[in-house]
């Protein structure tokens, strides 16, 4: 589920990640007690409680984290945990980290739902249904020429994702100011998590930005398959027949389409949020701590809601009995 993928075990997994490669490099560059951090990172047991504690106090879990670490280590072996590193360098490769992952299931998940179009277009496509402009009845068209309306997007949101994860995959070291340095620890930690090596960008959120775009442009797009299916619906029109819930306390005559409905508010919801989070791009000279936290807030919701208008689609489609007019 989404909501596992940014839970606090989530984000401490990641950061231990982070944290895990980024010794690595610290061993490969002749941290000689490295051996004995990593031993500490791989059997590390958080003190739950103390990191929300640290959090509060510190504002983010990073410090108290590192310091749970270094508990207990040797002086040398001290060396080789998160030195040179810092706080944003951790959550913001973290955050990186979920984002990639989800994204990927969504992929596949939206995969899933062109193949479902693909199955009604197969059954249906060649029946007659109106046509409408304006919500107006306009010329008669087929039931494939509604469903490639549906599906072509879909297809450019799903050819567009490996170019944006091309972007957006990429390690965040830029240390204390932005200023990084020598490339070869950051390198390795890019290296071991699969990640590219890039400019610093701590003040450049445009790639948090473009995967909140990316997930706008494909819960507008499962919404309009939810409009559609809401207004084929109607009395009166009866160009969709729906298997299933939607019934009304009040009025047992009726069927309601919820998840076509669902759709539509989870599209407009997500659109919503991406004003949000351009908010995020104005970042303070070498870093914010407003504009940053910002991020946590919104794009996990954002993520949460395309999972659910994904979930919602393919529902919906798989409830789909008919397309186009009634022989009835």
């Amino acid at each position: 589920m989404v909501a596992d993928a940014f839970s606090d075990a989530s984000y401490l997994k990641h950061m231990l990640a982070f944290e895990r490669a980024w010794t690595e490099a610290l061993i490969a560059s002749g941290a000689n007690d490295g051996q004995e951090a990593l031993a500490a990172i791989d059997g590390f047991v958080p003190d739950l409680d103390a990191l929300r504690l640290g959090s509060e106090t510190d504002g983010l879990p990073v410090p108290e984290l590192v310091r749970q670490l270094k508990r207990g280590m040797s002086a040398g072996a001290m060396v080789a945990i998160h030195k040179g590193a810092t706080s944003q360098d951790v959550i913001d490769t973290a955050m990186v980290l979920i984002c990639r992952d989800v994204l990927l299931d969504f992929h596949r998940r939206a995969t899933g739902i062109v193949a479902q179009l693909d199955a009604l277009d197969a059954r249906f496509g060649e029946v007659e249904m109106m046509g409408r402009t304006r919500m107006q009845a306009a010329l008669p068209i087929r039931v494939s020429d509604r469903v490639r309306t549906w599906r072509a997007p879909l297809h450019a949101h799903l050819e567009a994702l490996p170019i944006l994860l091309g972007a957006f995959a990429r390690v965040q070291v830029g240390g204390p100011v932005g200023v990084r340095g020598d490339d070869t620890i950051t390198a390795h930690v890019a290296k071991t998590l699969n990640l590219s090596l890039t400019p610093v960008w701590h003040t450049d959120r445009s790639g948090f930005v473009n995967v909140g775009n990316w997930l706008v442009l494909l819960g507008g797009t499962l919404g309009k398959i939810g409009l559609d299916i809401s207004l084929m619906a109607q009395q009166g029109i009866d160009e969709v027949k729906l298997s299933g819930a939607g019934g009304s306390s009040a009025m047992p005559h009726k069927q309601n389409p919820v998840r076509a409905e669902t759709l539509v508010t989870l599209a407009r919801y997500v659109a919503g949020k991406q004003g949000i989070l351009g908010q995020a791009m104005l970042h303070e000279q070498e870093r914010s701590g407003a504009a940053w936290t910002l991020e946590w807030m919104v794009l996990p919701e954002m993520f949460e809601a395309t999972g659910a208008a994904l979930n919602s689609a393919s529902g919906l489609l798989g409830q789909i009995e008919r397309l186009g007019r009634s022989d009835d």
